[in-house]
């Protein structure tokens, strides 16, 4: 995981379900080589939107992310 933040947050635009993790908790549980998208599957695991007919219809995303990518828009 190289994202240093202490607390990751993640959140869904459709149910509007938020959780902050401390990261060294999740690097514990997940191991520090865990992807982003390995983080979304575990952690949501029991979304009824995550296997849907349609496909994977969850919108579980880290802020933290979307942050990072506008700052590197910006540049």
């Amino acid at each position: 995981m190289d994202l240093r933040e202490p607390v990751i947050e993640l959140d869904c635009r459709l149910c509007r379900r938020r959780g902050g993790h401390e990261r060294t908790r999740l690097v514990k549980a997940f191991g520090a080589g865990v992807s982003f998208a390995e983080l979304t599957r575990r952690m949501t695991v029991g979304c009824e939107r995550m296997n849907t007919v349609e496909g994977d219809q969850c919108a579980t995303y880290f802020p933290c992310l979307m942050e990072r990518i506008s700052s590197c828009d910006e540049d």
